[in-house]
């Protein structure tokens, strides 16, 4: 290396210094004093050229925006007014599956702002408050979730920003944008930044603070530091997805089902078709994923006696996560599902895992011509019905080997969408998704959207709710939106006391229940569908013997 070597960062960003030099001689003799001369001025002029019009090289970070690079990715959290946030280094803007609805985001977030600074007229003025989206911004097959996963939760949640701001209130919401990795596990700096804009001193109009969090979908370690980091920051959260019991934060509610209450539905449906008891349990082995391991607790402790799951069942290495062997080889729990006659199979899994082993029991042939005799029931905890499955493809292969699902999850876009049982405030929901961010129709089945819509309603109305007790000029606080939450109440015989009117049906929270959501359907959904198919009533988490809620 020579002295007259520059190092340079390239404009578009490699992650790294290169150099660049600028002078080089023939080989095989050493250079004349020309040659010095014009090297020595050579390495002048660029290294002045660099200094005046290419400094930022020296000095800029891949990542823009107050994002930080860690891990390959753009991490932190962005006020997402700007039409093209990067979530990865060197790169000009968001996946462009999803683009569009950032974009989307960032207008919105400068109506609000300029509705407060720049109003038409001072009548029209509004102050705002500000929500963060804690999500993984970059897709992965096997990560946290793929491109078509970030969209349908994003439109999600832009359309309750809309339906919020459109509501006759005197306040507005910006969402912020947090990528908290691909894998969940960046989300300190994004954590970090929310508890800075949320503040301790009493907020006025004009101070736009952050109010709440939502998203943290998977129930991971990685999820509950996070919970617990927001709240040691007296943060509201609100997580439209997660279902493990076991993860838990003073602050962090949950607006889905938890695993203990959907395997409650199944057992429900269960005792009025036990089928053969020929049971067999399907479980991924990956320790990490507390979904998976709590749900096979749940499954073994609900159905272990009566359908033998203690030597029926195979395990196999799941899709999600770092390599840790073949993922998604089920062949061998077919295999055991099809020689053991088993008809209830219980599947302890993420959704992108079900397909193949719906492929390989298609393929076993001890498992052909069951179809008539005795079907196959996987049974299963979900958010909805996973679009990897819904396939055409999927669909002949299932009907082919007698195979059905039964999701006890906590959407069922299908028969919603045909106003079988249909919460109050679906139709609304579906109507303004499709108005708002083109999905709609099967792009709901898998309830990414709805539950992401429902976890921003949860923050939306309890600030609403807060700011009526609050002077004019002063603006909630997290604490305030905290208690409200925790006061949006279900009473018997159905009574909504302050509760949560979501697009999945009413509920609420109750003291001691871990945060979780009171009167919460759990329907049971089957796929796929007969003709003239008509769902069972859903189940209610906290459901008593009367059928009111709360138990």
């Amino acid at each position: 290396m020579k002295a007259t070597d520059i190092f340079v960062r390239p404009a578009l960003g490699l992650g790294r210094f290169v150099f660049v030099r600028p002078f080089t001689r023939l080989r095989g003799r050493p250079p004349g004093p020309a040659e010095k001369g014009v090297a020595g001025l050579v390495a002048l002029a660029l290294l002045i050229a660099a200094t005046v019009t290419g400094i930022s090289w020296l000095t800029r970070d891949d990542c823009s925006q107050g994002l930080r690079e860690q891990e390959g990715e753009c991490v932190g959290l962005l006020d997402a007014t700007a039409s093209s946030p990067s979530f990865k280094p060197g790169e000009d803007g968001p996946d462009e599956r999803f683009s569009r609805l950032v974009a989307r985001v960032a207008e919105e977030n400068r109506r609000v702002r300029d509705a407060w600074e720049h109003p038409e007229e001072d009548a029209h003025r509004k102050p705002y408050v500000k929500v963060a989206l804690l999500l993984p911004f970059n897709a992965s097959e096997s990560g946290a979730m793929t491109a078509e996963l970030i969209e349908h939760a994003l439109a999600g949640a832009y359309a309750a920003q809309l339906k919020a701001n459109s509501a006759q209130t005197g306040i507005n919401f910006q969402m912020l944008l947090g990528n908290i990795g691909t894998d969940l596990s960046l989300w300190r700096p994004a954590v970090e930044r929310a508890a800075e804009l949320a503040g301790t001193k009493q907020s006025e109009e004009g101070d736009a603070p952050l109010v709440g969090a939502m998203g943290l979908l998977n129930s991971e370690q990685d999820s509950q530091d996070a919970a617990s980091a927001l709240s040691a920051a007296d943060i509201p959260a609100v997580s439209g997805l997660l279902s493990s019991p076991e993860i838990e934060a003073d602050t962090f509610f949950k607006v889905a089902p938890n695993n203990r209450n959907a395997v409650t539905a199944l057992a429900r449906h269960l005792k009025k078709e036990p089928g053969k008891k020929r049971g067999y349990l399907v479980w991924d082995s990956r320790a990490h994923d507390n979904y998976v391991s709590n749900t096979k607790a749940e499954l073994e402790k609900r159905f272990g006696k009566a359908y033998q799951l203690d030597i029926r069942q195979s395990s196999y290495v799941g899709t999600m996560g770092p390599y840790q062997g073949a993922p998604h080889a089920v062949a061998a729990a077919a295999e055991g599902i099809c020689k053991t006659k088993s008809d209830t199979v219980f599947l302890a899994g993420r959704d992108w895992d079900l397909p193949y082993l719906v492929d390989e029991i298609a393929k076993e042939p001890e498992c052909q011509g069951r179809k008539a005799k005795e079907p196959i029931r996987i049974l299963r905890v979900s958010t909805g019905l996973t679009s990897r499955l819904t396939t055409d493809k999927s669909r002949e292969q299932m009907e082919q080997a007698g195979v059905v699902t039964l999701n006890a999850a906590a959407t069922d876009g299908p028969s919603w969408r045909a106003g079988q049982d249909a919460p109050a405030q679906f139709a609304p929901f579906a109507a303004a998704m499709a108005k708002d961010t083109g999905l709609k129709d099967a792009a709901l089945d898998d309830g990414y959207a709805i539950m992401h819509y429902d976890a921003f309603q949860v923050l939306a109305q309890a600030v609403f709710e807060a700011k009526k007790s609050l002077g004019k000029l002063q603006l909630p606080s997290t604490h305030d939106v905290t208690n409200t939450i925790r006061n949006m109440q279900m009473l018997p015989d159905d009574t909504c006391k302050g509760c949560v009117r979501g697009a999945t049906g009413d509920f609420g929270y109750t003291a001691g229940n871990g945060n979780w959501p009171v009167c919460k359907r759990v329907p049971v959904v089957r796929f796929p569908r007969p003709k003239e198919y008509s769902p069972p009533q859903a189940f209610r988490t906290h459901q008593g013997k009367s059928g009111t809620c709360p138990g």
